[in-house]
């Protein structure tokens, strides 16, 4: 166990979920094997409102003989599995167990997500970050507050930041008489997903979800001359690591307020680093596009402030004036940057959207909510009410975050097969297929399944107790299936990743079939 592990498992209990994001480059997401030059996913014609039925062909009772073995003579065997297969061929479920059941998903609930936002929201849609004033600039002077807007950009950060600037620095903004306001008004209801554990908040992986998001709403904590620092000025360390000891065990905790920014090490090593959540991320942009204004010789007189939703002072936007704007990368650049690295905040800004954009035509499954609840509940309610009417799923699912974090999602492994039949009929099942891990190649599964290296391409999730993986894969027949495995309660310390991968690895491989004797039993 290495030094960061222990620190981690200080405050995330067994081990640490991934349902996360380790970050990508616009270059290595745009680089990465294309479909057509691993396997390519065949047209077809699966009717999704007739039932799925478990074939008996005799290759298919042998291939799922030996992934029920796979599970029965592993060490997890105790724990709940879920396993199903469906050819897109001819629609038939190559191997079922439990696939009706209800599992909780862990971070594969990202391709249900991007399913639904690729179909509403468009492969090319773009989010809008703005900065607004009650007046236009004149003689140089901007006489009032200056108010940075955003309405759900995943990947705003300091280059949009620069941008947002220099247009305002090209008009001839040389003063402003008022304060600097990051405004996260777009969306109304909880930044932080529901169900999601407590612990879980002050890591990168639990970060608030934010209409006005910045560089992910993320700060790294790392040493620097012996001693801890952070990323940002806006993260506070209070530093109590002593000195790693000859006679005394490597060890240190890091641990940040639920409600601040203050940031407590402690413990006895010479290192210390993590990935951090930052709260109040408007607050945030605020301070930093002061600081940039600032850096360009522009005199802000005024402080920096943050509003959400609950503001009886949040900007109007039809009787403000647009200083400047920027766009966000399309979605389905979004949607590859999310499923390659799984970035839980880019799956909450999807959900929130969603729900902004076409909640009104989702109802709450409680009439009295409906006029309550937040974005994040109404675009749970529009991924739900999607995958009911398009017959993915039925009604006994829950769905209650974007990402998977949530310890409420509840979804059958056959709604997960038939989702990924549902977007490879679709017309953007290239961007869908695209954004996904591919086996032994990159994103999550770069160092996984290295005996199917470019025959899978497949979402993963893992939280505490929970692995999953769902995507497509090709037999060695050349028929591509879609399919997801799911495990929960898996309390040993392998995690299960590897029967997971035993499991998905066999359906790549030849399978003889059973004897006529074995197929009776």
């Amino acid at each position: 166990m290495n030094k960061v592990t222990l620190a981690l498992i200080l405050f995330s209990f067994i081990f640490l979920p991934a349902c996360f994001s380790t970050g990508t480059s616009n270059q290595a997401a745009n680089s990465q094997p294309t479909v057509e030059e691993t396997f390519a996913v065949p047209n077809s014609d699966i009717n999704l409102t007739k039932p799925l039925e478990i074939s008996r062909q005799p290759k298919d009772v042998a291939r799922c003989e030996k992934i029920n073995q796979t599970i029965e003579q592993s060490d997890l065997a105790n724990a709940r599995w879920g396993v199903i297969a469906v050819s897109l061929k001819d629609g038939r479920i190559v191997c079922g167990r439990d696939e009706r059941k209800l599992f909780n998903p862990a971070s594969i609930q990202k391709v249900l997500t991007a399913i639904v936002a690729l179909d509403k929201l468009g492969a090319d849609y773009r989010w809008r970050t703005s900065v607004y004033a009650a007046k236009a600039i004149e003689n140089g002077i901007l006489d009032g507050d200056l108010t940075i807007y955003g309405r759900g950009a995943p990947d705003f950060d300091g280059d949009g930041l620069e941008n947002l600037v220099a247009q305002m620095q090209a008009k001839g903004l040389k003063q402003i008489k008022g304060n600097i306001i990051g405004d996260e008004s777009f969306f109304k209801g909880d930044g932080f997903g529901d169900g999601w554990t407590w612990n879980d908040l002050q890591w990168y992986y639990g970060a608030e979800a934010s209409a006005l998001t910045f560089k992910q709403n993320e700060a790294d904590v790392y040493m620097q001359d012996g001693v801890p620092v952070a990323s940002s000025d806006y993260l506070q360390i209070q530093n109590d690591l002593q000195p790693k000891q000859a006679d005394k065990s490597e060890g240190y905790g890091i641990k940040r307020g639920l409600g601040d920014n203050q940031i407590y090490i402690w413990g006895s090593d010479d290192q210390a680093s993590g990935r951090m959540a930052v709260h109040n991320p408007p607050l945030w942009t605020a301070k930093t596009l002061k600081e940039s204004l600032e850096k360009k010789g522009i005199i802000v007189e005024g402080a920096v402030r943050s509003v959400d939703w609950k503001a009886r002072n949040k900007l109007v936007v039809e009787n403000a004036v647009e200083l400047a704007a920027v766009e966000s990368v399309t979605l389905a650049e979004i949607v590859q940057r999310m499923n390659k690295r799984s970035v839980n905040i880019y799956a909450e800004l999807l959900l929130r959207t969603l729900g902004k954009q076409f909640g009104e035509f989702a109802p709450d499954e409680i009439r009295q909510m409906q006029e309550v609840r937040g974005d994040d509940a109404a675009g749970a309610a529009v991924i739900k009410k999607f995958l009911r009417e398009n017959k993915v799923a039925v009604d006994e699912i829950q769905i209650h975050d974007g990402s998977g974090l949530s310890r409420l999602d509840f979804v059958t492994p056959e709604a997960f097969a038939r989702a990924l039949v549902y977007a490879a009929q679709s017309k953007f099942s290239d961007v869908l297929i695209n954004s996904l891990p591919i086996a032994a190649t990159d994103g999550t599964l770069g160092g996984r399944l290295g005996k199917a290296k470019g025959k899978i391409y497949a979402k993963t999730g893992t939280i505490t107790f929970v692995n999953s993986l769902a995507g497509y894969a090709q037999t060695p027949e050349n028929e591509v299936l879609t399919f997801a495995i799911i495990s929960n309660n898996v309390t040993k310390k392998s995690g299960g990743a590897n029967v997971v991968d035993a499991i998905a690895v066999s359906f790549t491989e030849p399978i003889e079939p059973l004897s006529k004797e074995k197929q009776g039993k």
